[in-house]
């Protein structure tokens, strides 16, 4: 008699998951460029810092390394270093006590990227 449509869900089928099919490829696509994103991120923050993690890495060998030792060597350690001395800026500027004065070579300061900070952290 010809009362009713076609029959929609034979239609319909292979049109829907066409849909699901695109929806899915195209939010792969864009998480994956997120991901992607994210990734170069973090890896321009740790190349940026990476001598001070290389620092702290050190540091953090050194003291492991000397809570190992028995009291009387670190004492005796210490005594050789002088860190009770005064460290000397300039002529005549004497600096805090503390520390282990390393002279730098004359040509860093010539360079266009120098900075005049003399305290190593």
């Amino acid at each position: 008699l010809g009362l009713g449509g076609p029959p929609v869900g034979d239609v319909m089928a292979p049109l829907g998951f066409s849909i699901v099919v695109v929806y899915v490829v195209v939010t792969e696509i864009g998480l994956l460029s997120i991901l992607i994103a994210q990734l170069a991120l973090s890896y321009e923050h740790v190349s940026e810092h990476k001598e001070g993690y290389a620092r702290m890495n050190k540091a953090y060998v050194c003291v492991e390394g000397e809570s190992v030792l028995p009291r009387y060597l670190r004492r005796r350690f210490y005594e050789k270093c002088g860190f009770d001395k005064p460290l000397p800026f300039d002529n005549g500027d004497l600096g805090p006590a503390g520390g282990i004065q390393v002279l730098e070579p004359a040509y860093i300061r010539a360079t266009s990227k120098y900075v005049p900070d003399r305290i190593l952290r």
